[in-house]
């Protein structure tokens, strides 16, 4: 019974630790919006990392250990795949279609509130949300130039504002130009796509070295469960501080190699209120 109480006391240990963290992460105040769902709460995700924490400090009664597998197990999914990257691609592949769809709309004579709302019947899936956002504030009678910087803003990509930004100007100069500007952009957002796809795969030697660096971690785990004589100086205090400095020695390490190998946020040139940012 005394092992199940110290199990949840870790547990919750984890739990309060982890809660800081969230408390702590800096996330811009942004005006709420509409059209965007509140993000869901990965339950599963908390399930895991305290079911792990819980069983490390029932296996070895050290709570730095239980909090250090409850942060390994919350982070290292993502830090360990690709899907940040892959996400971020097709998103441009998405816009790359739009802007096309965009310039044969506006071939065929159309207005550019015209082509904008034609272009939400079938929008690519990446950006679905963003563009059927922008039709609808266009049917509510919302003038274009301030819809197409909500649009903007709801992408929140550098590719995003500059195409939003070519469409304002064109709005402002009643469209003289557009289609040719568009298929431009079209052209230049097809190169970035597939320079991102070069930059991926050289990325792909700093996740595997992580996944190398834990398969070694989880083999000395495995050894010191399975040999606990080795490593009962880690059950004192002091111990505990020096598995500590330890913990955090890998985590720094994760994170230095996370900072590699994931893509980089560009700076976006139009904000929420459509001033410089």
């Amino acid at each position: 019974m005394t092992q199940w109480l110290a199990a949840l006391s870790g547990a919750l240990l984890t739990t309060g630790t982890l809660l800081v963290i969230a408390g702590l992460r800096k996330v811009p105040i942004r005006p709420p919006h509409p059209s965007r769902k509140l993000p869901k709460v990965p339950v599963l995700k908390v399930l895991s990392a305290l079911g792990a924490a819980a069983a490390m400090f029932w296996l070895t009664e050290w709570p730095v250990a239980a909090l250090g597998t409850a942060v390994a197990v919350w982070v290292l999914p993502r830090m360990l795949t690709n899907r940040e990257a892959l996400q971020q691609i097709a998103r441009l592949e998405a816009l790359e279609a739009w802007t096309r769809h965009l310039a044969d709309v506006l071939g065929g004579s159309a207005g550019i509130e015209e082509a904008l709302q034609s272009s939400a019947k079938n929008p690519p899936q990446p950006i679905a949300a963003e563009v059927r956002g922008l039709a609808r504030r266009l049917s509510f009678r919302m003038p274009t130039e301030q819809a197409l910087r909500a649009f903007a803003d709801d992408l929140d990509d550098p590719t995003g504002d500059m195409i939003s930004a070519a469409l304002i100007l064109a709005c402002r100069a009643r469209g003289r130009g557009l289609r040719e500007v568009l298929q431009g952009l079209a052209r230049t957002v097809a190169k970035d796509v597939a320079a991102r796809r070069e930059i991926d795969a050289e990325r792909a030697t700093h996740r595997t070295t992580a996944r190398w660096v834990i398969g070694a971690l989880l083999a000395y785990t495995g050894f010191a469960l399975l040999n606990r004589t080795y490593v009962e100086p880690f059950g004192t205090f002091g111990g505990q501080i020096m598995l500590a400095v330890v913990v955090l020695i890998y985590a720094g390490a994760f994170g230095w190699l996370y900072r590699l190998s994931r893509p980089a946020k560009g700076h976006r040139f139009l904000n929420a209120s459509g001033g410089p940012s």
